[in-house]
């Protein structure tokens, strides 16, 4: 072979070897980039692209949705090797949604950029930090707990879910693994009516009537409910013993005063003589229309006041009482 066509080739072959800068753009972008976000905990994801260099670190950039604002790097996350970002910091107020986008780089070589659909903070997992349980007789009282923290961000729950909140409360009976379920609308509340020297493990998931949103579910936490206090319970049988013996008491009172009242009366002996005696008593003759044993008392007050038409003076004259004889 001609030594010169040798050392031709070989030169082509070097150079055809030697990368330029269009050939940069064939470093493999990543894929699969989208956020896996709970409430206050906004994590982008990507997988690699196809066969990568050992080297390959990764650059991520944020935008707001339907704004001129340009793409802003995420310091944390220029030139990392790792597969996820953390945006919350960037991507926390839920009145604007987002996007955000990762390229590969290796040395001098850049990938595309590849990029998200859009993000809405609402569209978030549901979740609540946890709830606090204390044992009152055989009721336990829960109180959510709503604040979230990540890094040094604080969120509170109903900021960011301002409406329509819903809570499903599991609560297991740990004999025998029942597990009940109850929905509340306030983050206090309380479980009444459970059995006594028994264990409840408690755990809740948050919700929103208003649509469809997955949810994570608070770890369980458990109390026992102790036994009986049998002291209480005799003083709530005696307190509910002396209530109903003073209310048959007041009733047979009522009873006996009815009675007294409705009986019928006769004036005393006394004050029958004194009015026989009086000189303004006049003995009523008898008449089909009266009772023989009449009383002298409503015969006197039966009388009728009449003044005398031969005496100057006035004075009143009592008379038998009218009564009419039959034809």
């Amino acid at each position: 072979m001609d030594p010169l066509g040798t050392a031709l080739a070989l030169c082509t072959a070097l150079l055809l070897a030697q990368p330029t800068h269009g050939e940069s753009l064939r470093l493999a972008r990543p894929t699969r980039v989208h956020f896996v976000a709970e409430i206050a905990h906004h994590l982008l994801r990507w997988e690699p692209g196809h066969n990568p260099p050992s080297n390959v670190l990764y650059e991520v950039e944020h935008k707001v949705y339907g704004t001129n604002q340009s793409w802003t790097a995420i310091p944390n996350c220029m030139r990392i090797s790792g597969h996820s970002c953390d945006l919350t910091y960037y991507t926390l107020d839920s009145a604007f949604r987002y996007y955000a986008r990762v390229r590969a780089v290796s040395g001098n070589h850049t990938s595309l950029w590849q990029r998200t659909n859009s993000f809405f903070p609402q569209e978030a997992s549901l979740r609540l930090s946890g709830q606090s349980l204390s044992v009152m007789g055989n009721t336990i009282h829960v109180q959510l707990q709503l604040l979230l923290r990540t890094g040094n961000l604080t969120v509170k729950y109903d900021d960011i879910q301002k409406h329509a909140r819903r809570y499903l409360v599991y609560i297991r009976r740990a004999q025998d693994n029942r597990t009940y379920e109850v929905i509340e609308t306030s983050p206090e509340f309380n479980i009444s009516n459970l059995f006594w020297a028994t264990e409840y493990c408690v755990s809740v998931e948050p919700r929103v009537a208003s649509r469809h949103t997955g949810a994570t579910r608070t770890g369980e936490q458990c109390v026992t409910i102790g036994q009986r206090d049998r002291g209480d319970e005799l003083v709530l049988g005696a307190i509910s013993s002396s209530f109903i013996t003073l209310l048959l008491l007041g009733l047979l009172g009522a009873l006996l005063v009815c009675m007294y009242i409705k009986r019928p009366m006769r004036p005393p002996s006394v004050l029958k003589s004194f009015i026989k005696q009086s000189s303004f008593w006049v003995e009523p003759e008898p008449s089909s229309s009266s009772s023989p044993d009449a009383d002298p008392v409503q015969q006197l007050f039966l009388c009728q006041k009449e003044p005398h038409e031969n005496s100057p003076g006035t004075f009143l004259t009592l008379q038998r009482p009218f009564s009419i004889q039959p034809l």
